[in-house]
């Protein structure tokens, strides 16, 4: 989400500045830089934690015209919301992110990760934050409609990169544990965590004041008893949303201890299609929320937040196989030699195991869709001036309900159901 970003653009970038970061990153002093030019570089309503520009770059290389086109992060000016929304921590935890966990497990892997080359990541020459990436719609990689959801071949290939890079984990921790244990120590948990206990535990009984809300005007409007009784059991959330994710979210066997991305959504996902027309690579963004848990937590996040229900109905099971065969794939390659280790990741990490992970942990998936889930249906139109918002306004969630359109109802009464009818809720 990017709530009124575009009118915090400010000046340029510093030329001397980025003339800096791309002779560091190209190896070569001779490129020269005599402008930068900046535009908005996110739609409206696709980011609310930072400010981000496409930032074009103009000079001489070899004394040859050279242009460039980067993506430039920054810190948002607005201190009330950026206290909010811990912009600070989850910037910094960003900059770790790119700048000691990727080089470790790119390091060990010896293969390429699924983010976007990352050119400079700290402060600046003013002590200023920022963060400097390729600019992947240089390279063809387009993002997707949210409304619609996401197909199988998108979701394949990004089930199948999530199973890659939870892979690295479990073979770090056999062959570097040293290793590992350094790169999970480089980023925090900056959602679930003391410090962010009183605006995320409004925000999510908010989340679900709203969707009880939409539940019963739906109900009311066309009475469903399977939707009664699924309104009854939800209602038992209330006041323990915060403990519930927090047991999801930080509650795990240090087996399936992995690095996660924390934040796996279809507006942090950029595809590339061949010259076929087919989806060939995907790239996710936005390393905010990168944290250490249950690799489950990064598919559930995803599969409910980027799917329709009819879509989950038919794939689910295809897409738990796809994630499984793509860690061994990979287990086999991090691990040639060790079978022993193999055999026993192999075990642990089954269909089966994880079907069984992935059902313990479906709560997670259901708060978490209900709190993101007026970013993935809003209308631009409908956007909040986040400026302007408290801790007390998100009690209330009046700001966030201003978002709320016929595509999210829909969202949330299929979730709700199909949910109560795998007897998700029946332990509530």
């Amino acid at each position: 989400m990017n709530f009124n970003a575009e009118d915090e653009m400010g000046e340029s970038e510093n030329e001397v500045f980025m003339e800096k970061v791309l002779q560091n990153c190209e190896n070569d002093l001779t490129i020269k830089i005599d402008r930068v030019e900046c535009e908005a570089g996110s739609r409206q309503g696709d980011n609310y934690m930072s400010l981000i520009k496409r930032a074009t770059v103009y000079g001489k290389r070899d004394d040859l015209d050279y242009q460039r086109k980067l993506i430039v992060k920054r810190q948002i000016s607005s201190i009330s919301r950026r206290q909010l929304f811990r912009c600070d921590e989850a910037f910094a935890n960003e900059i770790a992110a790119y700048t000691k966990v990727l080089p470790l497990l790119r390091r060990f892997s010896g293969n390429r990760l699924p983010y976007p080359r990352c050119l400079f990541a700290g402060v600046d020459e003013h002590q200023k934050e920022a963060i400097i990436l390729e600019d992947l719609c240089e390279s063809a990689f387009e993002m997707e409609d949210r409304l619609k959801g996401l197909d199988y071949p998108r979701c394949s290939l990004v089930i199948q990169e999530l199973g890659n890079l939870h892979a690295i984990s479990l073979a770090m921790k056999t062959c570097e544990p040293k290793t590992f244990n350094k790169a999970r120590t480089c980023i925090s948990e900056i959602v679930y965590c003391p410090e962010a206990r009183e605006v995320i535990s409004n925000t999510l009984e908010g989340s679900l004041r709203d969707s009880l809300a939409s539940l019963r005007a739906t109900n009311a409007a066309t009475p469903d008893s399977r939707l009664t009784l699924a309104i009854g059991k939800i209602e038992r959330m209330q006041n323990s949303m915060y403990e519930i994710m927090c047991e999801h979210v930080l509650a795990f066997e240090e087996s399936w201890n992995v690095i996660c991305h924390g934040d796996v959504w279809i507006n942090n996902l950029m595809f590339r299609r061949s010259q076929g027309g087919d989806v060939e690579q995907v790239k996710l963004v936005d390393l905010q929320t990168m944290r250490c848990a249950s690799p489950v937590i990064d598919i559930l996040h995803f599969i409910y937040t980027s799917t329709v229900r009819d879509f989950r109905h038919s794939n689910l099971d295809q897409l738990i196989r796809d994630y499984r065969g793509a860690l061994v794939q990979s287990l086999q390659v991090y691990l040639s030699g060790r079978e022993e280790a193999l055999s026993r990741w192999e075990g642990e990490f089954s269909v089966e195991n994880i079907k069984r992970e992935l059902k313990r942990k479906m709560l997670y998936a259901l708060g978490n869709s209900m709190w993101l889930m007026p970013a993935v249906t809003f209308h631009p139109n409908r956007i909040p001036d986040l400026n302007a918002v408290t801790i007390t306004d998100f009690g209330k969630n009046e700001h966030m309900s201003q978002m709320l359109t016929p595509e999210y109802h829909k969202r949330i009464q299929e979730m709700v159901l199909e949910f109560h009818e795998e007897g998700v809720l029946d332990g509530l």
